[in-house]
């Protein structure tokens, strides 16, 4: 399990309207990419659940340190496809050398790919987020992600990527058929500089709203229980997760009921940072229920007072099906002794009204792995350094 301090400087695991915090990082490709993979799959969640996590791992044959310029996911692919609400999120991380064996044990050939909720090196690794750093992401909405003119993703010689895609059965049960494209240059004789992935996340605390908040006849409005079918969903440790996520963020300290304070928000403070770093861009993540999105920096201030902020990013509309990354206009430095807030708003009722979600029994929802369940994530885009 990962420790509250570890969570405070990194937890690894994306609007509409931005009011002109940023613009999409969204272009298309011009030249054939460097390498594809190309990936068909018929969602089969564990029994009882709604959702898969599928993760397979490919060999770009890298012998020397490359940048990545480009990345894109293409979501189905297949002519016979053409709903994409099947796909939740893809990930693609980078495996480098001291993790290959480990990644290669899951699935010795790379063809058939392997359950993995929570962490590519397994459900029961919860240190596999950390140790496998972001390449790219996608959901609902994102395009093509093209690097800045002088900025890359570093990918040592002899990674592996893994590419994790979730599937979400509610949506449907057919064959998805999808592919990951990259662009590389080599580092060798590159001018770009690496640029890196952080996240920032927080707790969601969601109680049964009325007329569905009655505990006995609906049992998963109860926390306890909630959690244990989340870990019967997802996996034990994607259980544990949540729960030290909950700590970290909130103490323990959740709503019982949804007229209580944060019944429908979610926020947590990370840092302090630790060396100096210029931001390029946030991706913010949330699922069905979400309504809200900001994310500030907290100058030399742990309990990020208002007097002491600096806002990265607002969206003040989100939308589940239509997903962005947004680069900042101007790159911020941020320096030791920094924190970073995350805040998140929903609205519970959605829950009742969405076609995918009306039918499933009222529960006390939590951050989860699933489509039904709930996220606040933020992902920052940084270079080491100010002014880089």
């Amino acid at each position: 399990m990962l420790s509250s301090a570890s969570y405070r400087l990194r937890i690894g695991v994306a609007l509409t309207l931005l009011l002109g915090f940023g613009t999409p990082l969204m272009t298309r490709a011009a030249t054939a990419p460097t390498g594809s993979i190309v990936v068909t799959h018929a969602p089969t969640p564990p029994s009882g659940a709604t959702d898969e996590y599928r993760c397979i791992w490919f060999d770009p044959h890298f012998a020397t340190n490359q940048m990545i310029t480009k990345t894109e996911f293409r979501a189905d692919t297949s002519p016979k496809q053409s709903n994409i609400r099947q796909l939740h999120h893809a990930i693609a991380y980078v495996a480098q050398s001291s993790v290959v064996s480990q990644i290669k044990a899951l699935d010795p050939t790379g063809t058939k790919g392997w359950s993995c909720f929570a962490s590519p090196l397994g459900p029961t690794s919860m240190g596999g987020l950390a140790a496998l750093p972001w390449l790219a992401g996608w959901s609902p909405g994102h395009g093509a992600d093209t690097q800045e003119e002088g900025y890359g993703v570093l990918v040592p010689a002899n990674s592996l990527i893994v590419l994790q895609i979730h599937y979400n059965s509610l949506a449907g049960k057919k064959k998805v058929t999808s592919a990951f494209d990259y662009y590389s240059e080599p580092q060798a004789t590159s001018t770009r500089t690496a640029i890196r992935n952080f996240q920032v996340a927080a707790a969601p605390n969601l109680p049964c709203v009325a007329p569905y908040d009655n505990v006995k006849k609906y049992p998963l409005c109860d926390y306890n229980k909630s959690m244990a079918d989340l870990a019967k969903r997802t996996g034990s440790a994607a259980a544990q997760f949540t729960r030290l996520l909950d700590f970290v963020c909130n103490s323990g300290v959740r709503p019982a009921t949804s007229a209580d304070a944060n019944a429908r928000s979610a926020q947590c403070i990370a840092g302090p940072l630790a060396s100096t770093w210029t931001l390029h861009s946030v991706t913010p993540h949330m699922h069905m229920l979400g309504k809200t999105f900001s994310l500030v920096v907290c100058r030399h201030d742990r309990t990020c007072a208002s007097a002491n902020q600096e806002s990265l990013i607002v969206v003040p509309n989100y939308n589940f099906d239509n997903q962005f990354g947004y680069r900042l206009p101007t790159p911020v430095v941020v320096q030791p002794g920094d924190y970073f807030k995350i805040n998140c708003s929903y609205d519970p009722t959605l829950r009742k009204l969405n076609p995918q979600t009306k039918n499933l029994p009222p529960r006390y929802i939590t951050w989860g792995d699933g489509s039904s369940d709930e996220m606040c994530l933020g992902t920052l885009q940084y270079t080491l350094g100010a002014g880089t």
